[in-house]
């Protein structure tokens, strides 16, 4: 069942579109991302969506409701900010009780109804503390406390976790995600992070230029990009100039020699195509190791170690240079800068951009 509908989203400040013919629909109790660099219009959707910015022109259904025109208290959604905005003088129960005092909630509700949010954000026994007494993540973990308590029909997310430490992100990205999916709220989360985007949605919307360029899961955006922003925002990503020169094989020529991506491209003989692969398709490979689909030399001229992964750039062809991470293996022997090494990809793990 649709959610969420946002249809033919405009939103314009004076000459200046920052929102252009935006479209989206969430399932009940999806958790989509909004994803894409600073300016791409996300965080203006995340405001229309809520009421705090009217559209140009377009459309905004919840649950079946045109609230388009209605003021944010009349949508019945739950905001939770990247500047946390709780209430300085209010206590972490007054904080939390705020919605539901508002919506006209019955004392005894919202008694029992601020107990259960608080034990779910795990701060039990924090009711009487105010917020300066707090430290960040306990801070936010009160704003999604108070988020969710008048249980919205939709959550939206600004980018909540960008003024906390990486440690502390971390887990708590994975205590929202948990909480959403107990309650089942539908939720729209705004961020410039692409791991925390890839980590808790079910899909994301990569935004450029105040368009969506691409909808779909973490898999989908990461393996399949749909342009070449796409991929090139998303992940790192190693680029290389072809030539085509059999349509029907899917024979290119590059710097590095003939390449066969094994299907069929549908352009004439002479196109100038990219070809793309991700630092981790690219294998480093023994020399009594057998030959790995496409195979080519090169010499490593950098080595970073990264805990999990070692990343290494090689130079090949003489002025051509390719990312290599490889997974970090106690006891392992890994090759070091200046070293000869064969690198091997797979067909399917390239792709082309136009």
């Amino acid at each position: 069942m649709s959610l969420l509908t946002v249809r033919s989203l405009v939103k314009s400040f004076g000459t200046n579109t920052v929102v252009k013919d935006f479209n989206l629909t969430m399932r009940d109790s999806e958790f989509i991302s909004l994803l894409g660099p600073s300016g791409c219009g996300k965080t203006t959707v995340l405001r229309m969506v809520a009421g705090f910015e009217k559209p140009s022109t377009g459309a905004i259904e919840i649950d079946g409701q045109n609230v388009t025109n209605l003021r944010p208290n009349q949508r019945k959604i739950g905001m939770m900010f990247q500047s946390y905005a709780l209430f300085p003088n209010l206590t972490v129960t007054g904080n939390v009780a705020f919605g539901l005092k508002v919506t006209g909630t019955p004392s005894d509700e919202i008694t029992r109804r601020v107990d259960e949010m608080l034990s779910m954000v795990g701060l039990s026994g924090f009711g009487s503390r105010y917020p300066y007494q707090l430290s960040g993540g306990q801070q936010q973990r009160v704003a999604l406390a108070r988020a969710i308590a008048p249980r919205p029909r939709v959550l939206l997310l600004d980018e909540p976790l960008s003024a906390l430490d990486a440690k502390i992100r971390v887990a708590l990205r994975s205590e929202i995600r948990a909480i959403q999916r107990e309650l089942g709220i539908t939720t729209l989360f705004v961020t410039h992070d692409q791991e925390e985007a890839m980590a808790m949605s079910d899909r994301v919307v990569v935004m450029n230029g105040g368009r969506a360029e691409q909808v779909g899961t973490p898999d989908e955006i990461y393996n399949l990009p749909a342009s070449r922003f796409v991929a090139e925002f998303i992940g790192a990503l190693n680029l290389l100039p072809a030539t085509l020169r059999d349509p029907a094989t899917g024979h290119v020529e590059t710097a590095i020699g003939m390449i066969s991506l094994g299907r069929t491209i549908n352009q004439s003989v002479g196109s100038a195509v990219t070809l793309a692969f991700r630092p981790e398709s690219l294998r480093l490979m023994s020399l009594s190791e057998p030959t790995l689909g496409q195979e080519f030399v090169g010499r490593l001229v950098t080595r970073e170690f990264l805990g999990a992964i070692v990343r290494f750039r090689a130079e090949v062809a003489g002025h051509l240079t390719l990312g290599i991470d490889c997974f970090n293996r106690a006891g392992g022997t890994l090759p070091q800068v200046g070293d000869e090494v064969r690198l091997g990809i797979h067909s399917e793990e390239i792709l082309l951009l136009q």
